[in-house]
């Protein structure tokens, strides 16, 4: 296995990690064009810098982008269509698969039946979507004025085993989310949001 050593400093990056959590929302209106390999890799590898009990490094990832999203779409509606789903869920699963051009799936690997470890490996797993979407977020790239997005998803399609299938998922494995990347259509500003104040129980003499 090849071990990621600590990563350089990104070049350009121009937020502090506090304005990074404040002001990332998940986005949804994608432009067409496929942000370049490399740039989802280092999102990718910044996921495996989460705490992680241990060290079991449960997560896997699944990339599924360019015509392969149709691939995927198909397998999938083949599946629904197998299960007698309802009219029209095949539509609307390819509508999500189809929204952005690089979908990320994030797998937690399973490999004890030990509720606590399980439990520690999905919240690890949980961690390393966080450091995803932060360092999506934070991404600025000085050859390149387009703003990167990212879309955080746990709808049902990851259960579904015709999803499990078509990315290989096997045993006990489960895929926790599925992680749309792209970029900011052109016109469209960025999401803002809210959050109400921490409920805190302060036990501090």
């Amino acid at each position: 296995m090849t071990v990621s050593s600590t990563p350089p400093p990104r070049e350009g990056t121009a937020i502090d990690v506090y304005e990074a959590i404040t002001t990332r929302r998940d986005q949804e209106a994608f432009a067409e064009d496929c942000p370049p390999r490399e740039v989802i890799a280092r999102i990718i590898d910044a996921a495996v810098w989460a705490p992680n009990h241990l060290l079991t490094e449960p997560w896997r990832f699944h990339v599924v982008a360019g015509e392969r999203r149709d691939a995927l779409a198909d397998a999938v509606a083949r599946w629904l269509e197998s299960t007698g789903a309802a009219e029209g869920a095949a539509t609307r699963m390819r509508g999500k698969v189809m929204r952005s051009p690089v979908t990320v799936f994030v797998v937690q690997a399973v490999a004890s039946p030990d509720e606590t470890r399980i439990l520690e490996d999905y919240a690890a797993c949980a961690a390393a979507i966080q450091n995803m979407l932060l360092t999506a977020h934070a991404a600025v790239d000085a050859s390149d004025a387009r703003t990167l997005i990212a879309h955080y998803s746990t709808d049902r399609m990851i259960g579904y085993a015709g999803t499990r299938e078509y990315l290989g998922v096997q045993g006990d494995d489960r895929i926790i989310a599925m992680i749309n990347l792209g970029y900011l259509r052109e016109g469209v500003e960025p999401k803002q949001g809210k959050r109400n104040p921490p409920i805190v129980q302060w036990d501090w003499a």
